[in-house]
């Protein structure tokens, strides 16, 4: 036996070289440019970094002497031309007397032409921050990419915004010069430094960005001086100046700008900074001045977000420790003298918040759990999602542009032309991360928060049904104060375009729609009785007119009667003069207030109920789809039981299982075509006397296939053996029905605990009213609802929601029931049994003699 042959070969070790990579300066440049496509956004994050430097106030001086070449040559531009021969030179005809621009240049000339004006301007940024010391300079502000604001993140109570270490290259997008004098904070420091950087450099074919250089020298000019120098012609650069206390901190002047700054470009500038200096209701220590050497009249301090005059104030904050929010409501819409004056008795035992003191007050507060605003169960997983976002700081502003001549409410006087630029400037919901805005939240036309969705599907008045009215995105403004410590999970995109939208943003977004929707809830509570009372009136008005106009044709009929009889007592015409009128009355009412608008509303409720329920049971209706499959097994079955081969064939019980599983489909979709086409009937849509007792078996047996298949007994109980007549619209009583059965259904797919499973319904005849218990063994009330269950009624309210809080249900179901009780003038209360889910329903009656 051989042993294979192995070959040892000795490999003899050597140590490799090791060599740096080389980085172009162009690559640099190029990756500083990226982050800045416009001029705008290049200033931006010079003022940032006047933030980040713990300035108090930052100027922004704009030196332009020509935003275009200009039509006429004077005396002194012909002085600072360079002299014939030069690029600019050779395109000027030297002609003193005229001094006009030649009529000839070519548009290649023309470029050149505006680039020499351009460059006789200058873009200035001062401040009073902590400025630089020469290590600081050389060791930070020199190198790009620099990670310090990473590792040193606050400065005093300021988290600094910048993070990428290259903001020094907004220099380079706005001019080739740079010029630098900054003198750092501290005791006995009388000495500045001088820094200077010609952006050229970078463009040099392939110069390396070692070789870059920039100049540095220490002088011993003090700070306000220098300031003082510069501007010595500027009066109110200089009173600005002295108000801001410039001992220390950094100039920057950028010099042979690169764009042309004309009156529409400092325009944009100046409204960029608006939106990104942070607005007044976040305390933060940081004014912006905006100057044009040129134009000095038309620019000055920043303005910044801020409301005064106001409908409605929400501030406050989410604490992700507790997962609470603390909410404070400013009401600032209603006249409280109109409303002591005429609706004083529309607030006689109503309870805090909705109480005329409480309104007196205008604010309140109140603090409630997030995920009990978010109808979000407060489970494990889910309450470590609401920690990931983390706490954050909201103040919301909400203002009506203007007054539709149909409300009818105790509102304020206000100024619709002052608001309308108000919300033109500041409007919006925007982000401030530490204290400067995230783009593009809240600009012109972002509507990030869907505000405009919502309103679309709900377009109901704010005080016509509780919770049903949403404010509209031109409505509302405000700002959200999150931090890059507070809320790590919140994260940029790589180009600065926004928020990452991952699930923490998303549970962001809903945690904020949340706090939206409960201040939604709140007007809509307000104004509701100021509603109420309005229709009160106009039925009244109208019943008035009515027994008016009844009273006229009564009169008219009695005495045509009594001409052409020539004779009538005194009391026989009055008495038959009243009987005329009570039935005029009863006609003209009818004709006004027919029966055929409440039969459409009626079908309107019963078709929504019909959509909820078909969609909740859609599922089934794909099984039905995919279980049609089956039908093709069933025909490869049966050809193989050839006759003469017997002995060879298949057994039978696979295909009676199709069988089976097809007769179980065909009684499902029996089911749903028998309760789709039994809930438009016509006999329906007209309003009949309702026998509970026949009711209720034939919604058993429109239910029992669907039940059975979950193993739900439904059991009903509607004999009343006196007698007693109540006229409905038996596609009410579906609509009740139907949406309470199907979300005892749901409650029971999410029954986690083995019991019995039973819906019961049971009615009775109590006083006047028909007293209807509906109850089940599933779930019960979702805990998010105990505190308040009245809440379940609101539309839109609902407990169905996916992994990241966001809505899957309706919330209609329930709300479709209480409107149907409310039109029937009866009462609903949700009760507290031990297991399971209970309620009463009164419907009143009128007893049959």
């Amino acid at each position: 036996m051989y042993l294979p042959y192995f070959e040892i070969v000795r490999i003899e070790s050597f140590s490799m070289k090791k060599v740096p990579f080389k980085v172009s300066a162009r690559t640099a440049k190029l990756i500083g440019r990226e982050n800045f496509s416009n001029a705008e956004g290049a200033i931006v994050e010079l003022v940032k970094n006047s933030y980040d430097a713990n300035a108090k106030n930052c100027i922004i001086v704009f030196d332009i002497p020509y935003s275009k070449p200009p039509s006429t040559l004077l005396e002194t531009e012909l002085k600072r031309l360079p002299e014939q021969g030069g690029p600019i030179g050779n395109l000027y005809i030297r002609d003193k007397s005229t001094h006009y621009l030649p009529e000839n240049l070519t548009e290649e000339k023309m470029q050149v032409l505006r680039a020499y004006f351009r460059g006789l301007g200058s873009i200035y940024i001062v401040d009073n921050g902590i400025g630089m010391d020469q290590d600081t300079i050389l060791n930070q502000w020199m190198q790009i990419g620099t990670g310090n604001k990473e590792i040193d993140f606050k400065i005093g109570n300021r988290v600094k915004t910048g993070a990428k270490g290259i903001g020094r290259f907004a220099l380079d997008r706005l001019g080739y010069l740079s010029e630098m004098y900054t003198v750092p904070a501290g005791r006995n420091v009388e000495s500045g430094y001088r820094w200077k950087m010609d952006w050229r450099q970078f463009d040099q074919p392939e110069q390396e960005i070692s070789n870059i250089t920039a100049e540095l020298d220490e002088t011993k000019d003090r700070f306000e001086n220098v300031l003082a120098s510069d501007f010595k012609d500027q009066i109110s650069l200089i009173k600005w100046i002295k108000e801001g206390v410039f001992r220390h901190g950094t100039m920057i002047k950028i010099s042979q700008l690169k764009d042309e700054w004309d009156a529409d470009a400092l325009q944009a500038v100046n409204k960029g900074l608006e939106a990104l200096v942070p607005p007044k209701d976040s305390a933060v220590d940081f004014g912006v001045h905006f100057y044009h050497v040129q134009d000095p009249a038309s620019y000055g301090e920043v303005e910044t977000a801020y409301f005064n005059d106001y409908d409605c104030k929400l501030e406050g904050s989410f604490d992700a420790n507790t997962q609470k929010i603390h909410l404070s409501i400013t009401r600032n819409e209603l006249d409280l003298t109109v409303i002591k004056k005429d609706f004083s008795h529309l607030f006689k035992n109503v309870q805090r918040p909705y109480d005329l003191r409480t309104l007196e007050k205008k604010t309140f507060t109140t603090t409630q759990p997030a995920h009990e605003l978010m109808e979000w169960e407060a489970d494990s997983e889910n309450i470590s999602k609401l920690k990931a976002v983390g706490s954050f700081k909201f103040h919301f502003y909400f203002l009506k542009i203007r007054l539709s001549s149909k409300e009818n409410y105790p509102y304020k006087d206000f100024l619709s032309a002052e608001r309308g630029a108000v919300m033109d400037k500041f409007g919006g919901v925007k982000i401030y991360r530490d204290s400067f805005k995230v783009r593009p939240y809240g600009e012109n036309g972002n509507d990030w928060l869907n505000l405009g969705d919502r309103a679309s599907t709900s377009p109901a008045g704010a005080g016509q049904r509780i919770g049903d009215w949403k404010v509209g995105p031109h409505q509302l403004a405000g700002s959200i104060h999150i931090s890059r410590i507070t809320n790590p999970g919140i994260v940029d995109k790589s180009d600065r375009g926004g928020l990452v939208e991952n699930e923490t943003f998303s549970i962001f977004v809903n945690i904020l729609l949340a706090i939206i929707r409960t201040f939604e809830i709140d007007r809509s509570k307000i104004l509701h009785p100021f509603y109420l009372e309005n229709k009160k009136k106009k039925d009244a008005q109208k019943k008035k007119k009515i027994r008016d106009e009844a009273k006229k044709l009564a009169q008219r009929m009695i005495e045509s009667t009594r001409k052409k009889r020539g004779r009538s007592t005194k009391y026989s015409q009055a008495a038959t003069e009243r009987s005329i009128q009570r039935m005029v009355e009863d006609s003209l009412g009818k004709i006004i207030d027919n029966e055929e608008e409440h039969a459409e509303l009626a079908q309107i409720r019963g078709l929504a109920s019909l959509g909820l329920v078909v969609a909740a049971f859609a599922h089934e209706l794909k099984e039905i789809r995919n279980n049609a499959d089956e039908l093709k097994k069933l025909e490869s079955k049966f050809k193989v039981l050839i006759p003469h081969e017997k002995e060879n064939s298949i057994p039978y019980t696979d295909a009676m299982d199709i069988f089976e599983s097809l007769q179980s489909d065909n009684q499902k979709m029996v089911h749903w075509i028998n309760y789709a086409l039994t809930a438009i009937k016509s006999d329906k849509r007209k309003r009949n006397s309702v026998k509970f007792d026949v009711y209720f078996q034939t919604l058993k047996d429109n239910w029992i296939a669907t039940l059975m298949a979950r193993n739900i007994f439904l059991k009903v109980d509607g004999r009343i053996r006196k007698l007693y007549d109540f006229r409905a619209f038996e596609v009410d009583m579906d609509t009740i029905f139907s949406n309470l059965i199907s979300n005892s259904i749901d409650a029971f797919n999410n029954l986690t605990v083995l019991r019995e499973r039973e819906i019961s319904i049971q009615a009775r005849l109590e006083d006047e009213s028909i007293s209807i218990v509906y109850s089940d063994t599933a779930t019960g009330l979702p805990d998010i609802f105990q505190q308040d269950k009245e809440q379940i009624f609101l539309p839109f309210v609902t407990s169905k929601r996916d992994t990241k809080g966001n809505n899957i249900g309706t919330g209609l179901g329930m709300y479709l029931v209480k409107e149907v009780v409310k039109e029937y003038e009866g009462e609903i209360k949700i009760l507290s049994p031990k297991i399971g889910f209970q309620l009463k329903i009164e419907l009143p009656i009128r007893k049959k003699k």
